[in-house]
């Protein structure tokens, strides 16, 4: 595997570092990028991030992670209006495809949390139109308010949508990950990380299965992007 981090300058001014982790077997253009945007409260280089870029690149995926623009300010800010992080992650897909060849090769988007909702808001707006979208817990609401859920856009993605989501998950429980899977007639899978949280720990008692859970989830998004594309070629 090989990493490979640069900056990239934003049509509304400043720029964002950009890390790329590909696969020994790299071709640009041909292996499968999956875009990965991070959640709220972390930036690219979190130790959940770190996981799945390096997971995924070992089966074979290359990865483009990047920070949006309220982390490369200094100390404690909160994220970016929803506009901000919607262009920041345009330019990061057009800027990585310069190096990545995807678009037009087998593109996929999405993140942990706040990354995946704004991956999806970028697809509805049809800013971006990937093969598939990959979503690292959906935060389909605030916790404590499901009667808020943020999934109203979802049907205007028109891709198919891979939920990776945790038993123990505030933001989105399986049931309403489930009902709102078939009450919007979104096309795609859910993976269930059993004992999950919002990042997919487990809790102290179950922490054996942590990293089988982990690989579990890495090997889901392979099998979706390969399952993605296989799909598309028939």
């Amino acid at each position: 595997m090989a990493e490979l981090c640069f900056s990239i300058t934003l049509h509304q001014g400043g720029s964002v570092t950009t890390v790329i982790d590909t696969p020994d077997a790299y071709r640009a253009g041909t292996t499968p990028v999956v875009v990965l945007a991070h959640g709220a409260g972390n930036d690219l280089r979190a130790p959940f991030m770190e996981f799945f870029a390096t997971a995924l690149a070992e089966r074979g995926l290359a990865v483009v992670r990047f920070n949006f623009p309220y982390k490369e300010a200094p100390g404690q800010r909160p994220p970016d209006r929803m506009e901000v992080l919607v262009e920041t992650y345009r330019d990061v897909v057009s800027a990585s495809a310069k190096r990545t060849g995807s678009p037009p090769g087998p593109l996929f988007v999405g993140g942990k949390s706040l990354g995946a909702r704004v991956a999806s808001v970028l697809c509805a707006q049809k800013l971006v139109t990937p093969s598939g979208l990959v979503y690292l817990g959906y935060p389909l609401h605030a916790p404590g308010k499901s009667e808020e859920p943020r999934s109203s856009h979802l049907p205007r993605v028109g891709r198919p949508m891979l939920f990776v989501q945790g038993t123990r998950d505030p933001f989105g429980t399986l049931d309403e990950i489930r009902e709102e899977r078939k009450r919007l007639k979104l096309a795609g899978s859910l993976h269930v990380v059993a004992g999950g949280d919002h990042s997919f720990a487990l809790p102290k008692s179950q922490s054996l299965r942590q990293q089988a859970e982990l690989d579990g989830a890495a090997d889901a998004v392979a099998w979706f992007v390969r399952k993605v594309l296989d799909a598309k070629k028939r």
